[in-house]
Parts: C-alpha cells; sequence; structure tokens
C-alpha cells in the first residue's frame, strides 16, 4: 500500500506520528508512507516517511497520490468518534485510520521517537553546543529540562518577530494541561535545594511564563534541536504536551503530570504519569464542547520533587 497522509494538529500530533510511522515500518515494510505537513521538518528527519510535502504543496500531494494509484487519509483524527469518546490512543487512532490491527497497553502507547535531525539540518548542532556551554560555563555539572505551558504552534508569527505582543493565555484550548506558574517556580526552588549543581532548562516559546530564577535557563531555539540537546538531560519534567512526544522513548526519565487529559490516549506507557485527582468522567475530546472548568487538584511541589526523584 501507498498511503498519503495529510496531517492536522499541532507539534504533538505530528511528532506522534512519525513515531506510529516508524514502528509500523518494521511490520509493513512493503508500504510506503508520503506525508503533508505544516511541520514537513519533522517527517523529513523520519527514515520511515518515504516522502514529504509542505503544508502549501497539497496539489502535489493529491495528484502524486492519483499518479500513484495511492490512498489519501484526510483525517482530522481529534474528530474521530473513538478518539471523542477516549476509546483509542493516538497510535490505536492512527492504526485504525489506515487499516492496520495495532493495541496498546492501557498506560498509554509504547511506540518511540526516533528521528534524525542532525541529517537533515547539522546546523542545529551549534544551538545544542551553546545551551551546554552555557551551562558547563554556570558551573552546573548536568541538567533537566522542564516544561509547564504549552498548547501554541511554533510555528506562529509573532508580529515583526516580537513575540512580547503575542500574549499567552493559559485557557487557550479546551482541556486544562498547565502546571500553574506558582507551583512551577516553587517546584524549581525546591529542586534547586535538593540538586544545586543542576541547571533547570525551560522549554517553551518566547511568550510563555518561564520562573524568572538563576538556575532556570531560557532558551529558544527550533524544537528538533531540543530532541538532540535532551539525550544529555539527566531527566524531563513536563505536562501533556510537545515535550513528551519529541522525547519519547530517548532513555531520559521522564515525569509527566496529567489534567483533563489522561496518559491512556495522549501518552506513553513507559514515562512515569501521575494523573492529578479531576473530575474528568464526563470530559470529552471534542473542542466544540469548548472550554471545561472542572478542577483540578495539583500534585503539591514538594509531592513532584518526590516523584521525579524516585524515577532516576
Amino acid at each position: 500500500m501507498k498511503y498519503y497522509i495529510n496531517v492536522q494538529g499541532g507539534t504533538g500530533l505530528n511528532i506522534a506520528l512519525a513515531s506510529f510511522l516508524t514502528e509500523m515500518k518494521k511490520f509493513h515494510s512493503e508500504d510506503k508512507y508520503y506525508v503533508c505537513s505544516p511541520y514537513s521538518d519533522i517527517f523529513e528527519c523520519c527514515d520511515a516517511v518515504d516522502g514529504v510535502y509542505k503544508g502549501n504543496e497539497m496539489r502535489d500531494f493529491i495528484f502524486d497520490c492519483r499518479d500513484d494509484d495511492g490512498t489519501i487519509i484526510n483525517h482530522r483524527l481529534y474528530d474521530m468518534s473513538d478518539f471523542i469518546f477516549k476509546r483509542l490512543n493516538y497510535s490505536e487512532a492512527w492504526a485504525q485510520l489506515l487499516g492496520y490491527e495495532w493495541t496498546d497497553t492501557e498506560n498509554g502507547t509504547k511506540v518511540k521517537s526516533i528521528l534524525n535531525p542532525l541529517n537533515k539540518y547539522p546546523a542545529l548542532q551549534q544551538s545544542v553546543d551553546n545551551v551546554l556551554k552555557a551551562i558547563k560555563d554556570n558551573n552546573f555539572d548536568d541538567f533537566i529540562i522542564i516544561q509547564f505551558t504549552g498548547g501554541q504552534s511554533p510555528l506562529t508569527q509573532a508580529p515583526n518577530g516580537d513575540w512580547s505582543k503575542v500574549p499567552y493565555d493559559y485557557e487557550n484550548e479546551p482541556l486544562k494541561r498547565h502546571y500553574p506558574i506558582d507551583k512551577v517556580i516553587e517546584f524549581c526552588k525546591l529542586y534547586h535545594e535538593k540538586h544545586p549543581k543542576t541547571a533547570i532548562v525551560n522549554f517553551g516559546l518566547p511568550n510563555e511564563p518561564c520562573p524568572d530564577l538563576p538556575y532556570v535557563v531560557k532558551t529558544v531555539m527550533p524544537y528538533l534541536a531540543w530532541y538532540e540537546l535532551a539525550k544529555h538531560a539527566k531527566c524531563i519534567v513536563c505536562i501533556d504536551s510537545s515535550l513528551q512526544h519529541l522525547t519519547a522513548g530517548l532513555g531520559i526519565p521522564t515525569t509527566v503530570i496529567w489534567g483533563h487529559s489522561k496518559p491512556k490516549n495522549f501518552g506513553y506507557s513507559y514515562n512515569n504519569n501521575i494523573e492529578q485527582e479531576c473530575r474528568t468522567d464526563d470530559l470529552l475530546y471534542f473542542s466544540a464542547l469548548g472550554p471545561s472548568g472542572a478542577k483540578i487538584k495539583y500534585i503539591s511541589p514538594t509531592d513532584l520533587l518526590d516523584a521525579v526523584d524516585s524515577k532516576k
């Protein structure tokens, strides 16, 4: 089969598709995958993908599929009935769309992110080296990566490149996923007290809240550079957002805290998934329902630190 997949979604969804196709290639090596996406660079770094189209190349994507006698997968995964009702995770949903038999565990998918960014974009190494040098120059022995906000696309064009003119909205999505900034600051302080030689590197876009603390490094670089940087990290602490997808399966201890969304649908079974107390029985994965006011009993920074340290 020759599949022409038009993927609609954000960074995490695109990375999750690349991870799924990498796994499927092991069992369906004769199948060919061609992907059209605004995040074309992700798929250019995925060996399982046989051809890549940028988001504005839909015409060629369609006609090449016709000439190739291929099958078009043009579906917004989030609008699938079984996904809305939380019966599927990302990988199972993609499998259903492509007609594959695939079942994951109840704790999330087991696929892994296997990319080769430096083969396609060797200049990314300089960004990684700059961060590693800054950490070393500030007398830290190692570092962790955190992400506690998200929901924005790095493809957004800020006015004149000024991200300060793009206000960050904690309520930018129907499902609440962020960890409050006051708790983030407290967690960073507690972590530094216990691990004074470990820097904390914040993953996020320029307009997202970041603790203003001397041991918290705020840097902006391409998301594929973060894939390479994460290989050097001591651990990762994050919410359900793009970082967990980008670094899935790299072998770095990863703790993910969950709010309205659930690891069984959006997460990875091998991560340390912490489901915070929240009424989610009637929360469905459908944006047309609008934002939910279901309160989250956020894990305390102290308990989060204990959970992170328990998974070294």
